[in-house]
């Protein structure tokens, strides 16, 4: 059984003596800011192409030939049918986005859709996504088709199998390779979710924009003026590897940090350092930037990048 994730919070005291302590803490969350939560400001989202197409987005697919859903039976493991009649866990994926027409499928047992080839059976075997894991979406509305790279499509075969040998282009009518995609939850908008989605240039400009905007001095001075003395501060674990944190991750967080604490400092303010999004996710909600909504922080490796990361941020309130 892995360990409850503790709260992982640092108290960092930017006051310039000892003598000039708090007798309470009037406080507030800069929320929103370092760590990036749709609910808090949906316009960050607005300019991402196929929006509805993000990370971690759960679809099913239907058969118009079929008339069937696309399942993954036992939830993966073993060749991917079209034969239910009613959608449920096991014809449910999760989307790896790739770019705004390139994605991959996760299902529910952990493993994604894979192609062996052109003609081959499409199944739920793949561990970890790669070329053969890899399909470009096609839309009209409601309806999709999935291409291969070898420019082969997807098509539901009269045995109740999806093959990857569909050739030409299939057209929106009713036909083999031709799906109704439904989209049944779209929950995720966090960090992974606003940097894959624009990529890389896009989302830095984005994100500087955000960064050196959404929190500025005047307001430490604002909350200064009103007696607030704290401000908590939530961070995601990809500030300690600035200024180039793994993809798709953006760097530039730990620079607003710093900005931060020197109007802390200027203001008399005390920052509390929350830790909000821990390596591999301790959730798997988009405040702590899961790509798909699991949660692997209680990995033994990902609890030691986590110690490190709080070693890092400790270290860091002696100063930038």
């Amino acid at each position: 059984m892995a360990p409850p994730l503790l709260l992982l919070w640092l108290l960092l005291a930017f006051s310039p003596s000892p003598a000039s302590g708090f007798s309470k803490v009037r406080g507030v969350n800069l929320g929103g800011w370092l760590v990036v939560e749709r609910w808090i400001k949906p316009s960050l989202f607005d300019g991402i192409p196929n929006g509805d197409m993000l990370d971690g987005t759960q679809v099913q697919f239907w058969s118009v030939s079929l008339q069937k859903y696309v399942s993954a039976d036992n939830g993966g493991g073993g060749n991917v049918t079209v034969d239910r009649s009613v959608a449920s866990s096991w014809e449910t994926f999760k989307i790896w986005r790739i770019s705004d027409g390139e994605f991959q499928f996760r299902a529910f047992g952990g493993q994604f859709l894979t192609l062996n080839g052109e003609g081959s059976l499409l199944s739920a075997t793949a561990d970890s996504p790669s070329v053969n894991e890899t399909f470009y979406l096609e839309r009209n509305n409601t309806r999709i088709h999935l291409k291969f790279s070898t420019g082969s499509y997807l098509q539901a075969t009269s045995d109740n199998q999806l093959r990857g040998n569909y050739q030409g282009e299939p057209g929106w009518e009713d036909n083999d390779a031709t799906f109704e995609m439904a989209i049944v939850s779209n929950a995720l908008h966090g960090d992974y979710q606003l940097a894959n989605g624009y990529g890389n240039s896009k989302a830095k400009d984005v994100l500087m924009n955000h960064r050196s905007t959404f929190i500025a001095e005047e307001d430490f001075a604002f909350l200064s003026q009103h007696d607030i003395n704290t401000v908590r501060i939530p961070v995601g674990w990809w500030i300690a590897h600035d200024p180039d944190p793994p993809a798709p991750f953006i760097g530039g967080s730990l620079l607003a940090l710093d900005r931060a604490f020197l109007w802390a400092q200027a203001y008399n303010i005390k920052c509390i350092i929350d830790l909000h999004a821990a390596p591999g996710s301790q959730n798997g909600m988009e405040h702590s930037a899961s790509r798909d909504g699991s949660v692997d922080w209680p990995l033994p490796e990902y609890i030691s990048q986590t110690l490190d990361v709080i070693d890092f941020l400790s270290a860091r309130g002696d100063g930038p």
